[in-house]
Order: structure tokens, then sequence, then C-alpha cells
């Protein structure tokens, strides 16, 4: 018994060589084969995680372009009531409240101008529903369809539409007054 207990010990004190290797009778094929698996997950994971940082510089900028085009939409009402100053100003003498009104009108176009903020230019145009917002129609020398009048500027941010452009548009050429009755063609009875 004691011999038995002896080999036991003996046994469990050796260390497992080679173990995740294959076994001498594994042939060249198994190794290449195993190689070649791993070598295709090693691959797969790599496209994987590419894509993964493709899509998230993706989101990211995504996240930022929202960001930066809430930030301008906020800033629309200002940037237009400095506007409706600017106008008032031009009636004014020349003197500091005009230039000062002037000094920071310009910042702002200059500043949303570099950020690429565009105002919409729209009279004469056709309407365009994905663009603008129709308030009211209007008889006009104009064709049918075709902006006659803006009531709130629209604005694009970096080829997006940022706020529509709310217009009137045309219903068509204006109509006659009075529509002259035909003459009857007289008849010599």
């Amino acid at each position: 018994m004691d011999e038995d207990k002896a080999a036991k010990e003996g046994a469990a004190e050796k260390p497992v060589e080679n173990a995740g290797q294959p076994e001498a009778g594994d042939s060249q094929e198994a190794h290449s084969s195993k190689l070649s698996a791993v070598s295709d997950q090693m691959l797969r994971l790599q496209a994987e995680f590419d894509n993964f940082k493709k899509r998230t510089a993706k989101e990211k900028e995504a996240l930022s372009h929202s960001a930066e085009a809430k930030f301008m939409l906020r800033m629309l009402p200002v940037y237009e009531e400095i506007s409706l100053a600017e106008k008032e100003a031009g009636r004014l003498p020349e003197g500091e409240v005009k230039k000062g009104i002037m000094l920071v009108l310009g910042k702002f176009r200059e500043s949303f101008q570099k950020e690429g903020l565009q105002e919409m230019r729209l009279v004469g145009e056709k309407f365009d529903p994905f663009r603008h917002e129709t308030a009211m129609r209007e008889e006009s020398d104009k064709p049918e369809g075709t902006i006659v009048r803006v009531i709130q500027k629209g604005y694009v941010f970096r080829g997006s539409v940022l706020r529509h452009a709310m217009v009137s548009v045309s219903s068509g050429k204006k109509q006659q007054e009075a529509q002259k009755p035909e003459a009857k063609p007289e008849t010599g009875e």
C-alpha cells in the first residue's frame, strides 16, 4: 500500500508538460490548421476593432455637429435682433452707438460664416417643402409656387437646414379686376 501511495504522490508532484500543445502523434496538418484558424480569428478581431473605431469616430463627429447646430440655433434670435438694430441704426446720425451695432453685427456674421452658417436666399426661388414653410399664399405676377416674400429667414448650417424659412408663395397671376363679358356677334336680321 505504501508503494501505491508513493507512486500517486510522485505523479501528483510532476508538472504537466506540453500543456495545450499537440501531442507528438498529431500531424503537421493539424498544426497548420490550428495556426490558420487562430490567424483568421485574429484578422477578424482586428477588422471588427477597425470598424468599431470608424463607427465611434463618425458618432463622435455627428454628436459634435449636433451640439454646434443647437448652439447656432440658440444664437439666431440674438443675431436677428442685432440685424433689426442695424436697420434702425441706419436712421441715426454717425456716432458711437451706430458704430458699435455695426461692429457687433459684423463679428457675428464673420463668426457664423466661418462655422458654416449661411442665410438662405429665397425671393424668386421655387417653393421647396424641405427648406421652406408656407405661411400664406398671395396673388402676384410671378408663376405659381414661387416665393414672393420672406416672413422669417431660413438658415443652412454646413449643408443641412438649421431653420426652415417661413415664406409667402405666389398663387399665380393676378386676376383681372373685372372680366369683360364677350361681345355677342351682331346678326343682321
